[in-house]
């Protein structure tokens, strides 16, 4: 059964609350090493990825022997590591002593559609969490961890690294179909063609909204090597894109009368982010639409947030930050923009309507 986005994002806040009731019904200090040490089922799930246990179990359930003996592994331990991931409902043991993936591990195979498998690898990789051991001189200094540990900015590191940078682009590229339909059954876009993807990688998102409008066109505006797996993702709605290489800190695609900038603005710090605006701001007609997607920062403390979470990885990571709308607004003031309005999607982010 297929559960709709809404009913998932209505339910998500009362099953962090639950999550949230429970570790106050620990003891304090238990509750505090369940946190300190929920990286370790994590990283067990990446290894399972890493090594193909994830793609085999999505085949036919087995047995820690014959993964051993199909993937090459070490029996015992493949044993050990499963039975830790039956505790969190990535796999479960059945008859036989086999184990199969559960309903939510599915998505940790590679071939299942809307597999997260590569998100998961990304989040696990030591380049990344290196930064996170360091973030203590990040709140001494303010300077990004990842700018500490490896000299420079993530993205210049990406860029030089090409292994690295097809990993978080195939990780962006997993969990964009999370949002992507989300952003295009919120949003009435009969009326908003030509649809500009500014920053828009391969097009997924763009994708999801023209599959939604079948009578929209689009535009996909990226750096060459962001929008160079455009033909393979878009598929049949690439024949209805134009697909642009530009640097958006230097100028916006013309010829839209929608610009869409989907989890752009948050890799940057605001004299960027304003850039990035102005840029959009040229270029827009009189009638014309700015749709930012982000995660909006509340106003409800002592909250799990997801926005709170993606905050402070882009803490670690680059120079930018996830918004408030009030601090959205003021980098639209900025830019000779407004907000006209906030509209809620199925999933985590919202949309930001905005007109000249």
């Amino acid at each position: 059964m297929k559960i709709p986005l809404a009913l998932v994002r209505a339910a998500t806040p009362f099953v962090m609350w639950g999550a949230s009731l429970r570790r106050r019904m620990l003891p304090p200090q238990l509750a505090i090493l369940e946190l300190a040490t929920a990286i370790w089922p994590a990283l067990a799930l990446r290894a399972t990825i890493k090594v193909g246990i994830a793609d085999r179990l999505a085949s036919r359930p087995a047995t820690p022997g014959e993964l051993a003996r199909d993937l090459g592994l070490h029996e015992q331990s493949v044993r050990r590591v499963l039975r830790l991931l039956s505790g969190y409902d990535i796999v479960r043991e059945v008859r036989g002593g086999r184990f199969e993936l559960t309903r939510i591990g599915r998505y940790a195979a590679r071939d299942t559609r809307d597999s997260v498998a590569d998100f998961v690898r990304y989040a696990g990789e030591p380049w990344q969490l290196g930064p996170w051991e360091r973030l203590d001189e990040t709140l001494r200094t303010g300077v990004p961890a990842f700018e500490i540990v490896h000299g420079r900015s993530f993205f210049e590191y990406a860029s030089s690294h090409p292994e690295i940078g097809e990993l978080f682009d195939s990780a962006m590229t997993s969990v964009a179909p999370l949002y992507g339909a989300a952003v295009a059954n919120a949003y009435d876009f009969s009326r908003a063609s030509p649809i500009a993807d500014v920053g828009g990688s391969s097009g997924l998102v763009l994708r999801a909204i023209l599959r939604a409008h079948p009578d929209a066109n689009g535009i996909l505006f990226d750096l060459p090597g962001a929008i160079s797996r455009a033909p393979q993702v878009l598929g049949d709605e690439y024949m209805r894109v134009r697909v642009e290489a530009g640097d958006f800190f230097e100028r916006a695609p013309s010829g839209a009368k929608t610009y869409v900038l989907s989890h752009v603005l948050h890799n940057w710090d605001d004299e960027r982010a304003v850039k990035i605006l102005s840029n959009v701001r040229k270029e827009l007609p009189a009638d014309g639409r700015v749709l930012i997607v982000e995660t909006l920062l509340g106003d409800k403390p002592n909250r799990w947030s997801a926005g709170n979470l993606t905050d402070a990885q882009m803490l670690s990571l680059v120079r930018g930050r996830e918004r408030t709308r009030a601090e959205f607004e003021t980098l639209l003031a900025r830019a000779d923009l407004r907000a006209v309005r906030v509209i809620p999607t199925s999933a985590a982010e919202s949309i930001i309507e905005c007109s000249a």
